[in-house]
């Protein structure tokens, strides 16, 4: 799957912003972030002061953190944006303790060897 470009609205010196950036890295969202800087552009300064951070879609959506934190995985679905392949196993945890044990190993000593 191929990176979503989004365009993230702020300012210089927005702890919120750098707060929004820091929480799509931790979800692994596949992003090509373009920011843009909104104090030097009187229709963008009005448009945005109060609400950036203010991440926008090619398709003209918006999400802002006013619109609630737990709203940004749905709505980065909604954009088509996937998570990065960071090799990172990403198994549920359900699945991956399932009490089945792996076929082909041994016991020793109460621990668990992969033969």
């Amino acid at each position: 799957m191929a990176s979503v470009p989004l365009w993230l609205y702020t300012t210089a010196g927005c702890h919120l912003c750098a707060r929004l950036e820091a929480t799509l890295q931790a979800l692994g969202a596949d992003v090509t972030l373009t920011r843009v800087e909104i104090a030097f552009d009187a229709q963008l300064s009005e448009r945005y002061a109060t609400r950036i951070p203010v991440l926008a879609s090619a398709s003209g959506a918006e999400y802002s953190l006013v619109d609630g934190e737990e709203a940004l995985p749905g709505w980065l679905r909604a954009q088509g944006v996937g998570r990065a392949s960071t090799g990172v196993d990403r198994t549920p945890p359900a699945r991956r303790d399932s009490g089945v044990e792996p076929q082909g190993h041994v016991m020793r000593h109460g621990r668990r060897f992969l033969r």
